[in-house]
Order: C-alpha cells, then structure tokens, then sequence
C-alpha cells in the first residue's frame, strides 16, 4: 500500500406546534399537528422535480453520492440499501431507485413530474397583488398594498430558487437574510480505514449561509406566503427563510423543515429526494415542523382582505426540540463487510466507486474522463454469470483502470495467495525479464515466456486491460507484481539469454521470504563505489530493503564526507528513510520548496473548491552533502520516492539518471465497499514545486538509460554506471 504526503513515512419528540392568535382578536382552532418527520414519513410532502435526461445508471451514481456523502445518513448504510436495490439477474433501474428509498430515512423516492417552470404573473385580488412565480421578470401593480406569494403547485423545476428571489424582491426594500445550514465538509474524501498513518484529508459539519434575497422594490410591503401541503424543496426553504426571518406570514399548511432541507436528484422518470443539510441557527436546529399563521379553510380571498393590516408576523415558537435525524461526522473503521459475491454487491460496488471518484478523484483533466463509459461498460460484463470471487475483483480492477492513478488498487484480502516468485523483473522489449533472483534455475538474463499454458504475452495483455497505471513502466511494474503472485505451485516457461527454452515448476515462498528480497531494482549496500573504479564516489541506496532507518541514512553521509560526487539510488521505496524533509536538509544546501499539493474541498454538496499548500523548507543538520549529486530513478519509483525526487528536481540540485518513474504522488485514501472489497486511489492532486504538471509525467531523467538483456544476464547495473561516469565528468 502506496502513501505520501509532502514528506511523508511510507507505504502506507415530537414537536407540537400552538398556532398564535398573530395579534387577532379572534382565536383561531390550530390545524391539526402534523406527525413528527420519523423514518421517511416527510416524502408524502415533497414535490418532486423533471424528469433525468442523463442514462439511469450515471444518474442513480450521482444521487447515491449524495446520500452516502451527504445526506443525514451519510456512510456505508447507504451502500447496503443500494445493494439491496440491485439484486437479480437483471436490474429495472427506475425500480430500483424505489427500492433503495425504502431502506434510507434521508431519502424518497417518486415520479418525476415534467410540469415545467411557467412564467411569472400578477394576480390583483383587492389590494393584494398575488405573485405566481415563474421565469421572466414582474412588476408590481401601484395600487397594491400588500403582496401573496403562491408557493402551492409550483414544481421543482430549474430555475425555481432564482423566481422566487425575484418575487420577493419586488415587495422589499431591505434585503432579506436567509436561513444558515448545516451541511457536510470534505476536505478530499476521507480515508474509510483506521490507520496509523497521519493523513490530510479531512471531514465534518460545518455552516453554511446562503446570500440574503436582495431587494429591487420601491416599497417595503407586507407579504404571505401560500402553501399547501406538498411543497418543493426550494419553495419549503423560502417560506422558512422568510417566516423566521420576520419577513411573512405562512398563509395555507404547515412547513415541513425536512423538504426544505432536501433536493432533488433525477433517475429517469423517477428519482430521489435527498436531505442533504439541517437548517439551525444561533438558536439550534429550526423547529420540524412550522405552524400556519392562517388556515385558508375560510377561502383566500378573506384571508388576504386581512393581510395589509397585519404587520409583521410574530417569532415562531422554538420551545420543543427538533427529532428529525441531524448530521453527524463520519469516522473511519476498522469493521470489514461480510464476503458477498451477488450481482447486486459487484452492481452497487461499481456504481459506488464512479460516485466517489466524480466527487474526489482530481486528476481527470490530466489523465482524460472515461468512467462514465467504464461504468456502463462493466455493469453490463456483471450480467454475464457466474459471478466468482475472482471475476468479481477482476471487474472492480477493470473500472479502476479507466483512472489511469498509480495508486489504484482494488483490495479483496480474502482472496489467499499461496506465496510468491521470488523474482524482480524489467521490461525489455516487453517480455519480463529476470533482473534479480534467489532461484536456482531462474537467472538474471532469463526471460518468461509462459505461466502454465498461456503464453506471457498474452497473459500481460489481459493483465493490462486491469492495471491502474499512470505512466507504461508502472503498467508494467503492477503487471509483474501480479504475475509473481502464485495461487499454487506454477509452471513457467524461461527462455535464456541464449535462445533455449524451458520450464520450471515453481514453489511458492512465503510472504517474509519475499520480503526479505524486495523488489527494488537493487539492493546493493549503501557505500563507495570502488569496486566499480570509483573510490571517491559514495553512494546512498534509500530502497526499503537496504536502508531502514533514518540513522542508517545519517551514516551513509558521513561515510560520503570527502566524496567527490553523491549517487543517490532512488529506483525503489524509501519506507524506512522517516520524515523525508530532515533527509532533503541534508542534501539541499539552500532553501527549497515541496511540491505543491491541491485537495478538491466540498462545503456541502454544491460548493467545490481546492485546499493548496506548498512548503518551504531551510536546509540544515548534520551530516549533510553539499557535493554533486546523480540521481537514479525507474519506474518503480512511484508515490513517496517520486515525492523526495521531484523535490530535488525542483531545487536543480541533482541530475537525473535512468527512466521515467511513475508519474503518481499524492497521499492515498480507502473507500470500503461491500462484499469484502475496497479500493484506493490517490486524493490529491500534486504538481512540480513550480506548479508543472507531474502526473503522469513523472521525474523524467536527464539521461536516460535502459537496461538490456545482456545487462541483466551479466548483472551490470547500467544506469548506476552511467551515474558514475557523469560525476567523473564533473567539475
């Protein structure tokens, strides 16, 4: 598991409302209380929205986004509903949507309706100028005295807020403030995982205020609102905004604060109505519920006779507590979802990890935005059965390739590995070729050609078509990471340097075997270089394998005072080098900057921005390096050691041998799924300390070298023998 940072370790009650005698001398009979918001009970009150144009499986991934992100019951319950909803051999999607609203409380599902937004008009009713909103602009007849806004029938349609603010512009002179919001915060999406590893991401509930309704009238005029008991979201939230803020009487039906609080999100000719913030001010949460000022039962146009003489409404009743679900922070867990391999979990997994990604994922102006067609492309490959443990996470790794992240990875750890190949392999000329070996028969130099019958060629290709990769040595580095996974005793095909080809029957090693091998390019022990005709030449390796710790790399400096020149090795991960800022003091002599760092930030579900952030940092301590330094990079440099790379590119301390690395940094995050599964993916988007792009660039080597056949087999390490000869070369 892949992780940095700038800098960082390594891998990885019900609420009966008294309606007031508003000043009249007449006492009025309070409309019978409404019951309180429990469960999804609010959606009998909702209007719904138009009809989705976008393909039914895009639009149910953007709505389930919004609840499990979102909504009052953001989390993974959102995911099991979905699952649910998707079961079968084959899905009825605007069904489903029906089925997925019964297993949530922030959430309703109904027919859309297509009635669009009609245009504005003026009614006179005596003094009373009703305003029917709608799209164009109004104006107000002189002779009105006080104004009614109808609020009932309108439709949630495009356009609704902005027709709303028009009609209550026309009656005000002074603006009105609006209600303030909870609603949910992300800074990038949060890491699901408990982890020990200090992360950047962040989530909570925060505030958000929405501009005041400003005013375009020349007379600030007394105003009702007309309600009914099915509102739409926007036209509930303009009455609260009003009603509490003194602005105007609620003339009609009771509000439902739970509709106000929710938007719609189509799927076809259905779609869901998602509580997506929790309206509170400084006197907490408003009121579930908010009592009519006027029962209209009399008829209207009595109950407007009254409205020029009202004056302002009187303050709403706040005494009992609100009991409609509220939003909460999420929290990582350590708490793995049951094994589950049915069609719905792969539907629901898929669909999630396209949600996520939409939201978080910030790298597809660089890497291209092809998910929409992955997910369709995959939901239809679910259909063809049987759904296995194995073609299960083949599907989920095929979606996660369309991102073209290094880090993405999809995790299933119930699917056991017998042990591994203990091999390190390069691609030359698109074969896998040995590097390094603790085999007997398998040398540096060989080739493999086949794993049991299928030929290597073939078996890259498939492998590919699923690897997550940024740049093509990653695609490779991945592939052949895989390849030397062993599910039981396997057969290769080898072919020599020679030409002749033959088979060998491979145990498995276990996990500590291998990992005692590594898998960097070299392992050579941090030291001078005079085996190699230069003495006065030292050289740090920061692999894992060979360095472990941080006094490790302090020694290797002062073994390096007196050095004419510095190779330092950076071709594998540098998990046990610490707080790679304190190693970049040592090796920058002058002041420099990190990388700069972007994190997409959401207040709320609307409004995206980006949390940027770049370091500068003093060189200082001893033992240091003031020397020239050659720097060696590969593609299997990925993540934290591209992260010290780039920082010494960027500081033009170093020059830089070898080949393109993985074009892929930025600190992780772990999105749990259902069935077992998850899926990383890098969270932040990372540019070169002059802001250049590097995803996908990677740190590309002044002096390129790539090893060949005959390198391999006569385990020569070009790249390091083309570092030594350009600090011979320099002054």
């Amino acid at each position: 598991m892949l992780e940095s940072s700038m800098f960082s370790r390594g891998p990885w009650v019900l609420a009966l409302l008294v309606l007031s005698a508003c000043g009249e001398k007449k006492q009025e009979l309070a409309p019978e209380p409404l019951p309180p918001a429990a469960g999804n009970a609010w959606c009998e009150r909702v209007a719904a929205g138009p009809a989705g144009t976008a393909p039914n499986v895009l639009a149910l991934s953007e709505a389930h986004a919004l609840v499990r992100f979102f909504s009052t019951m953001a989390g993974s319950g959102a995911d099991e509903a979905l699952v649910a909803s998707l079961l079968g051999t084959n899905v009825d999607w605007e069904a489903a949507v029906s089925t997925y609203a019964q297993e949530l409380a922030s959430a309703c599902a109904l027919e859309a309706d297509p009635q669009p937004l009609p245009a504005a008009r003026i009614v006179q009713m005596g003094a009373v100028a009703v305003i029917h909103p709608g799209t164009g602009e109004l104006a107000l007849p002189p002779s009105a005295q006080a104004v009614a806004i109808e609020l009932r029938g309108l439709p949630a349609a495009p356009g609704l807020e902005q027709a709303l603010a028009r009609a209550i512009a026309v009656a005000s002179t002074q603006p009105v403030a609006r209600l303030p919001s909870q609603v949910h915060f992300y800074k990038g999406m949060m890491d699901e995982w408990e982890s020990e590893f200090e992360k950047e991401y962040a989530n909570d509930i925060t505030q958000r205020t929405l501009a005041a309704f400003e005013p375009a009238g020349s007379r600030e005029l007394p105003v009702a609102l007309l309600t009914s008991t099915t509102l739409a979201p926007a036209a509930a939230r303009f009455a609260l905004d009003l009603r509490l803020a003194g602005r105007a009487w609620i003339f009609g039906e009771p509000i439902t604060t739970a509709v106000a609080e929710a938007r719609w999100s189509p799927v076809g000719g259905r779609g869901l109505v998602i509580r997506t913030e929790v309206l509170t001010d400084e006197q907490g949460p408003v009121p579930d519920f908010v009592e009519a000022d006027r029962s209209l039962v009399d008829g209207l146009e009595a109950r407007l006779g009254e409205l020029p003489g009202l004056g302002a409404p009187p303050a709403v009743d706040r005494s009992l507590p609100a009991v409609r679900p509220m939003l909460r922070k999420r929290v990582p867990t350590t708490r793995t979802t049951p094994r589950d391999d049915s069609l719905g979990v792969a539907r629901a997994n898929l669909i999630t990890m396209h949600g996520a990604l939409r939201r978080f994922f910030p790298y597809f102006h660089v890497v291209g935005d092809s998910i929409d067609e992955r997910l369709q492309e995959t939901l239809l490959e679910v259909e063809k059965q049987p759904m296995t443990r194995a073609r299960h996470l083949q599907l989920h790794q095929r979606f996660i390739e369309a991102i073209r992240d290094g880090h993405g990875l999809i995790g299933a750890p119930d699917i056991p590995i017998a042990g591994y190949l203990p091999v390190m392999l390069e691609d030359v000329g698109g074969e896998p070729v040995v590097r390094r070996s603790m085999l007997r028969n398998i040398k540096p130099g060989d080739t493999l050609v086949s794993i049991g019958e299928r030929p290597m060629s073939e078996w890259l290709a498939d492998e590919y078509s699923r690897v997550s990769a940024a740049t093509p040595g990653w695609r490779f580095t991945r592939a052949s990471r895989q390849l030397i996974e062993l599910p039981a005793r396997t057969v290769f095909g080898v072919r020599t340097p020679e030409g002749t080809v033959y088979f060998e029957e491979i145990n498995p090693v276990s996990r500590e075997t291998m990992s005692a091998f590594g898998s960097a390019p070299s392992v050579r022990e941090t030291g001078r270089l005079g085996d190699l005709g230069a003495p006065d030449i030292a050289y740090l390796n920061l692999t894992t394998e060979v360095m472990q710790d941080f006094q490790s790399f302090q020694q290797g400096l002062v073994d390096a005072q007196g050095a004419r020149g510095l190779v330092v090795d950076m071709r594998g991960y540098p998990g046990g080098l610490g707080d790679h800022s304190v190693a970049l003091q040592r090796l920058i002599p002058t002041m420099f900057k990190s990388p700069r760092f972007r994190i997409p930030t959401w207040h709320g579900p609307d409004l995206r921005d980006t949390t940027e952030f770049q370091h500068t940092v003093e060189p200082g301590g001893t033992p240091s390096f003031h020397g020239p330094i050659a720097l060696l990079v590969g593609p299997q440099a990925i993540s934290a050691a591209e992260n010290l790379s780039m920082t010494l590119v960027g500081a033009n301390r170093v020059r830089v041998v070898g080949r393109r690395t993985a074009g892929t940094n930025g600190n992780i995050t772990r999105l749990r799924l259902q069935g077992g599964f998850w899926v990383i993916y890098t969270g932040m988007e990372v540019l070169y300390p002059d802001g250049s792009t590097f995803h996908g660039v990677g740190v590309v080597p002044e002096v390129e070298v790539v090893p060949t056949l005959e390198d391999l087999a006569a385990e020569r390490d070009p790249e390091l023998l083309k570092a030594i000869e350009l600090l011979k070369s320099s002054e």
